[in-house]
């Protein structure tokens, strides 16, 4: 008794699509642009963050040591870093080193090195942090405590650095979500005023639906399922448009990546829901009036 129910339901639903085709047509070609642009604001966001999160994964610690430490020292320095539960690894590099790497950086101008009498810098390890470590508060936390340690004399770690982007992360969330929101608010007024014009063309059989004992939910049901049609087409319009924008836009971004399965299958599954609830607002103000 359900599946027929459910199934009338939706052959009613596409037979009110087929039979207003042009106010259809207009209203997915006008949340289809209205939902590119929330695409294109979530895909910049997931693909920023990308980016951001690479960049996070590569930060290393520097952790200089005192002047004055002997070997021993270095070498209990070492087994103290390893074994602290946030590093991943420790790469040990000398003074004498580092003043050949820098040597090699320099280049031509490497003689202005000769003039010096000793190895001014320090012994020094890059620490870098486990996959979970790397955000601001775990490295922070994590370079107040080498510190500490003896024999340490500095550690750098780029706080500037995370701190500017943890600052553009919280912008860019404030950014989607005021963009989300119009989006989404201009999506169901666009589909709630397409489904308003059909209800007022189909207001003859509402009526007489509702003299044979029909109930507000059974004549809403194939205006949501219409509504969640429309959203849903909307959606892969959209998401065709915006593939076809990044697949141009890798000559100038190679890196530029498009969305996963899961994160489309999601995207679509919230257009599908802004379509019911812009349905559902249209019939819920026109059976209250009527009523």
């Amino acid at each position: 008794m359900f599946v027929r129910k459910f199934v009338y339901l939706v052959q009613e639903a596409f037979h009110t699509l087929s039979r207003h085709k042009g106010i259809t047509s207009i209203s997915v070609i006008i949340m289809s642009l209205s939902l590119l642009m929330l695409a294109v604001f979530l895909l910049a966001t997931d693909n920023l963050l990308r980016f951001i999160g690479q960049a996070q994964r590569d930060m290393k610690l520097y952790v200089y040591a005192s002047e004055h430490a002997d070997k021993a020292t270095i070498e209990r320095l070492r087994g103290k870093l390893s074994a602290m539960p946030e590093v991943a690894r420790v790469v040990y590099i000398s003074r004498d080193d580092a003043l050949a790497n820098f040597r090699a950086q320099l280049g031509n101008d490497a003689d202005v090195l000769d003039a010096l009498e000793t190895n001014p810098l320090p012994d020094a390890f890059w620490v870098v942090p486990k996959a979970g470590a790397h955000n601001r508060e775990s490295i922070a936390s994590l370079a107040g405590r080498i510190t500490q340690l003896d024999g340490v004399d500095e550690v750098r770690y780029g706080k500037q650095f995370l701190d500017r982007f943890t600052a553009i992360v919280r912008g860019i969330y404030y950014v989607d979500v005021v963009v989300g929101f119009i989006v989404i608010l201009s999506a169901v007024f666009i589909i709630s005023n397409a489904v308003r014009l059909t209800v007022i063309s189909r207001r003859k059989s509402i009526e007489i639906l509702k003299l044979v004992g029909a109930t507000n939910r059974f004549i809403t049901m194939p205006f949501i399922i219409e509504g969640a049609f429309q959203g849903g087409i909307s959606a892969l319009l959209s998401l065709v448009l915006l593939f076809s924008v990044t697949m141009l836009s890798r000559r100038f971004v190679p890196d530029l990546a498009f969305f996963g399965v899961d994160k489309a299958v999601l995207y679509l599954s919230i257009c599908v829901a802004i379509g019911s609830l812009g349905s559902f607002s249209a019939l819920r103000r026109y059976l209250r009036t009527e009523s």
